[in-house]
């Protein structure tokens, strides 16, 4: 079994990796964080840098709920299955009391999240999700969400429900396709993310950020080579 609900209507979750690091993108950069790696997604961005979480491969699975997932030393597509509530008391054990937790991906909403945020939030986690907002939002209700729009376009819920959106440029494009929606949000609502640290696309975001009043950020862990 890869996922999906066990007897009794536990939930398990495919998971790619955990660790603890300096959160290096939009509203939080620079703060502590646990994060938790979900395995799957179906967005496929060419761009994308954790490509090795896209697909739940079965001749790379480890054992069910295996330490190795918070042990990598390298980044890989193998994954093991956890049932919900052990991956929080997992995770909320080796962190800092009120801690900030990132549920990052892949892509999260791929799958049934809502009994891990709730369980991460009673174990006294700040939760963050950073999503791209085409798969349904089933997380609690505090739950700070990071939208990230990418070329298939998020769900109006999506919108609705987000606390910031990060948006990665590589070109003037992916800005010109959610102009309007972001133009509709308070300018600190909003972080343009330069995709692969690209000169010009960099440029391009500082001087979008400076018309705008909107917000840079700049993918600060990949600057200091770290997780």
């Amino acid at each position: 079994m890869s996922g999906g609900t066990l007897p009794g209507g536990q939930v398990r979750l495919r998971v790619n990796e955990i660790f603890w690091s300096l959160q290096g993108e939009g509203r939080f950069t620079g703060t502590p964080a646990a994060f938790i790696r979900l395995q799957g997604c179906q967005v496929g961005c060419p761009w994308c840098d954790t490509g090795y979480a896209q697909r739940a491969d079965e001749a790379l699975r480890l054992p069910d709920e295996s330490p190795l997932v918070a042990e990598k030393t390298a980044s890989s597509g193998a994954w093991s299955a956890f049932e919900a509530g052990r991956l929080a008391d997992f995770v909320a054990a080796r962190s800092l009391s009120g801690m900030h937790c990132v549920l990052t991906g892949g892509e999260p909403c791929s799958q049934n999240i809502l009994p891990l945020t709730r369980r991460l939030m009673e174990a006294g986690l700040a939760v963050q999700l950073e999503t791209s907002g085409t798969e349904p939002l089933r997380c609690a209700g505090g739950v700070f969400v990071t939208l990230s729009p990418k070329a298939r376009p998020p769900l109006e819920a999506s919108w609705a429900r987000a606390n910031e959106v990060k948006l990665p440029v590589q070109t003037r494009a992916d800005i010109e396709r959610y102009e309007q929606k972001l133009a509709a949000l308070p300018p600190a609502m909003v972080c343009l993310q330069p995709v692969s640290q690209g000169r010009e696309a960099t440029a391009l975001c500082i001087q979008t950020c400076m018309e705008r009043g909107w917000r840079l950020s700049l993918q600060m862990h990949k600057y200091l080579d770290i997780r």
